[in-house]
């Protein structure tokens, strides 16, 4: 078989299927590793799929934009790996932390499974962050106010001015995209400043970015890839992006997803 055959077969069945094992490729086309990671980059530079560790899944389909209503309760449906994600953040979180939890799907995960004997103090601007830890005794919330989206969260400046008197440990942050290039970027530019006051005020930046969301770009950029102090993955990542962050001197978690 010509590897351009192979190729395509391969490419075939990353389509129908959804991802493929390097070990399965040398297991079907009776090659080496390096033949079949070979295969896999020539497809990926293309465009076709995106490399992970020991594979490769379907390409991700291009940012869509949320609509002005958007709110992370609606989503009834688990994704498991912002779950997986928010999991692992939840790991760096300590007794008496002040921390700053973030607005979207992956933030509101982290609120639902916060552990009940965890005694910390949460800012957030989401009302429907701070509704789901409104009943839990040893959590304190402080909610960041100003004039309030559709979306139920506060960006403005009365709420950046609100963070910038406020000194966190942590800050978990997530947005619209996150590339090398670019760096973290969302769809709307009053979130820009609200985000870097954040960080300025944060002891340690965490950013949560499920694989879904990196190698993208949105519109506005927040900050580069180096600003965070870590950041927390699902193991679809692209080993290039895992790679290329190395480089830059920036430390990436992955949490394997179960079942993939």
């Amino acid at each position: 078989m010509f590897m351009e055959e192979r190729q395509k077969e391969i490419l075939n069945r990353v389509n129908r299927t959804g991802r493929i094992l390097v070990s399965e490729i040398q297991e079907c086309y009776q090659i080496s590793a390096d033949c079949a990671r070979r295969d896999l980059r020539i497809l990926e530079s293309k465009g076709l799929l995106q490399r992970t560790h020991g594979g490769a899944i379907a390409v991700n389909p291009k940012e869509i934009y949320p609509t002005p209503t958007y709110n992370p309760i609606e989503i009834k449906e688990i994704q498991t790996d912002y779950l997986a994600v928010a999991g692992k953040a939840i790991e760096y979180i300590e007794d008496r932390d002040v921390i700053y939890i973030t607005t979207s799907l992956v933030g509101y995960y982290m609120a639902e499974h916060l552990p009940e004997e965890l005694s910390v103090t949460v800012l957030t601007n989401s009302v429907t962050i701070a509704e789901a830890l409104r009943k839990r005794i040893n959590i304190f919330v402080i909610l960041l106010g100003g004039e309030m989206s559709h979306r139920g969260h506060c960006h403005d400046f009365y709420t950046v001015q609100m963070v910038k008197n406020i000194r966190m440990n942590k800050a978990f942050l997530s947005h619209a995209a996150l590339s090398l290039d670019f760096g973290a970027s969302i769809h709307d530019p009053a979130g820009v400043e609200f985000g870097r006051a954040v960080m300025r005020n944060s002891g340690m930046n965490i950013g949560l970015y499920p694989s879904r969301k990196i190698g993208k770009n949105s519109v506005y950029s927040v900050c580069r890839v180096n600003d965070y102090d870590l950041l927390i993955t699902d193991s679809n990542v692209s080993e290039d992006f895992l790679i290329q962050a190395g480089e830059l001197g920036v430390a990436v978690e992955t949490v394997e997803l179960k079942g993939v």
